[in-house]
């Protein structure tokens, strides 16, 4: 068995530059992909989880479905899976490097300040964790273990839901139980009645858990103040949380309404899908030029909704200023670049000279409505240099890599786009 450390290359393909952080079921480390010539991360399983034959069943049933999951989604909220193996007795995924902070950490950072979460930077987090339950619950996917350390806020304040290894999906022929507290999937103090109780759980199991982080968030406490898992689990399936409205004051009636509702002991009393949740809180939504948050939030949830065509170099605080006479273009979320990366990924195998075109075709547009230094972007201009290079065309790739050289020196946040542009010349001759 190897020794998970910097400097090693797994599988002959991701290199290992730094850990990123550790969770109960393994440890995250950011990567170079240099068959790709990308950095993402590597999640390997805990070791000691797979010491017996059957921890180690079990948790390549974890990691494969985990893999299988995250591949059924095209939604942006959720953290794409690029591959998934194991070597020499260490499983890893390979997934998409989103830099940030997740939500168990900017919440702490906030209440330690003072407080709770504003609304509009509640709702900002709330409604895109609710498309992507929407997208799951449709196709027969119960996460299970939503909690604030599995929801991430990118730098750029996009939401991510993360980890869904122990999900139940629809039709799966095994069910994995794999967790941190056995036989019950789930995180204690975020599981549903019925998950304590060991009953089928639903896609409103899920509506629970999300009940629970929207009442943290504007409480500025959990919904019970216990660490004791066996006390936690009496008084998620008995106890009535103390009431919101004498803990926050200001709230609207809905939002109130919403989470009684959400917190509901049985499961018919909660709302009927996550769409309805979104439909509630989406007007508590910052709108397109309004300040930011009154509190320093950093990640900040609330930008895509504010700064929605906002180049990446704009600062993350401050209201957005209109300049006379622009007209306000309609908002596109970035989707529509991250799709043409999956389809520029596909053809480059096979059919480059099409990827090349496909990419001239669209990405001056790309580069016009969110800027020249914005992620998707950049990944867009790099996927062009690569098939720029599989066409032999290495004049034309060593000036696209130069150029994206330029537009990355010395900018804070974009140094390994620079150091991919300097291999990328390399590579050129």
């Amino acid at each position: 068995m190897f020794e998970i450390r910097q400097g090693h290359v797994l599988h002959s393909r991701y290199r290992l530059d730094s850990p990123l952080r550790a969770g109960g079921m393994g440890m995250i480390w950011r990567a170079y992909d240099v068959r790709l010539s990308r950095v993402v991360a590597v999640k390997f399983a805990n070791p000691a989880a797979a010491l017996t034959f059957q921890g180690r069943d079990e948790m390549l049933k974890r990691f494969q479905q985990e893999a299988g999951v995250a591949a059924r989604f095209t939604n942006t909220g959720v953290a794409s899976v690029y591959d998934v193996g194991e070597e020499r007795g260490h499983f890893y995924l390979v997934m998409e490097l989103v830099q940030g902070s997740t939500l168990d950490e900017l919440m702490k950072e906030l209440m330690e300040e003072g407080g709770p979460l504003e609304l509009s930077v509640a709702a900002s987090i709330i409604v895109p964790i609710c498309a992507v339950l929407a997208a799951a619950h449709r196709a027969g996917i119960v996460h299970r273990d939503l909690k604030p350390s599995n929801v991430m806020i990118s730098e750029q304040g996009h939401t991510k839901v993360l980890d869904f290894g122990i999900a139940r999906v629809e039709g799966a022929a095994v069910d994995t139980r794999l967790t941190r507290t056995g036989s019950n999937p789930g995180s204690p103090g975020y599981m549903s009645p019925e998950q304590y109780e060991g009953r089928q759980v639903t896609g409103k199991s899920d509506l629970y858990a999300l009940g629970c982080l929207l009442y943290e968030m504007l409480a500025g406490r959990p919904v019970f103040l216990q660490d004791d898992e066996y006390v936690l689990r009496h008084m998620h399936t008995t106890v009535t949380p103390d009431a919101l409205v004498g803990l926050r004051g200001g709230l609207p009636g809905a939002v109130l309404d919403l989470v009684d509702r959400l917190l509901a002991k049985d499961p018919a009393d909660r709302p009927a899908s996550a769409d309805e949740v979104n439909k509630v809180l989406r007007v508590y939504l910052p709108a397109n030029g309004d300040d930011p948050p009154d509190d320093h939030v950093v990640p900040d949830p609330t930008r895509p909704f504010r700064l929605p065509f906002a180049p990446e170099d704009v600062p993350l605080t401050g209201p957005r200023v209109e300049l006379p006479g622009t007209v306000s273009r309609t908002y596109r979320p970035r989707a529509d670049a991250k799709d043409l990366h999956h389809e520029v990924r596909r053809l480059l195998g096979t059919e480059p000279e099409k990827a090349v075109d496909l990419l001239r075709e669209r990405l001056p547009e790309l580069a016009e409505q969110y800027g020249l230094r914005a992620h998707e972007v950049l990944d867009l201009r790099f996927d062009l240099a690569e098939a720029l290079l599989a066409q032999v065309d290495r004049e034309a790739a060593r000036d696209l890599y130069t150029a994206i050289r330029q537009d990355t020196a010395d900018v804070d946040g974009l140094e390994m786009y620079q150091t991919r542009a300097e291999e990328g010349i390399v590579r050129c001759g």
